[in-house]
């Protein structure tokens, strides 16, 4: 009877252990209103007064490991630099892999180039092409997505978008949507999802929907 207790605390423990989170953001401009985004707390995806940082708030409290990478000079960082941030995430199958614009391209790029296996993908405002004005950010975006993806990500594809977004990312949404089998969550007043929004439980809520 008690080695069969400690069995079932031991399992629970594991189970509890294997709920991984990864959340990356996208880029921001070098400066917001003439301010350096360095010194701009909301700025970070870790400050819990931004969507991204009261989700990992949240999650934490239900016992999730989660990670907010922070991308050193996001303004102007290759993927290289995004890349090397998820390998130190440490994506493995139990993770659901979240990222917002941007950092949609790149974690799909990474999990295609890397054949990682996870365990959901959420994509938020994603983007699937740099903007004339960046081309240098094509990089992210030159990865073709075939159904072998769909066999790497176990628990499918999310998509949350705001209808009043960007032309170009409303755009990328339908290409993700057909490519991915995804599922799309619309919002009407969202716009790109920007940090000046505190809470997100819509979000929480599909993360957690994994272990349940």
């Amino acid at each position: 009877m008690i080695l069969g207790i400690f069995a079932n605390l031991e399992f629970d423990f594991l189970k509890e252990s294997m709920k991984n989170a990864i959340l990356l953001y996208g880029r921001f401009d070098e400066k917001i209103g003439g301010v350096p985004i360095v010194n701009i707390p909301t700025c970070n995806p870790n400050n819990e007064n931004n969507w991204m940082g009261g989700t990992k708030r949240e999650l934490k409290k239900q016992g999730w490991r989660v990670t907010c990478p922070v991308i050193p000079e996001v303004w102007k960082a290759p993927y290289s630099v995004w890349e090397t941030a998820l390998d130190e995430s440490e994506v493995d199958e139990d993770t659901v892999l979240v990222g917002l614009s941007q950092g949609a391209g790149a974690v799909i790029k990474y999990i295609i180039e890397n054949k990682k296996k996870i365990s959901k993908l959420i994509l938020i405002a994603p983007a699937r092409q740099a903007s004339v004005d960046t081309p240098e950010f094509t990089e992210f975006y030159d990865f073709q997505i075939t159904n072998d993806i769909k066999k790497q990500i176990k628990n499918g594809v999310t998509i949350f978008i705001s209808n009043d977004d960007w032309p170009g990312i409303l755009d990328a949404v339908k290409i993700y949507e057909e490519d991915l089998g995804a599922k799309v969550v619309r919002f009407e007043d969202r716009g790109h999802f920007s940090f000046l929004i505190k809470t997100f439980p819509e979000l929480v809520e599909e993360i957690c929907k994994v272990f349940f």
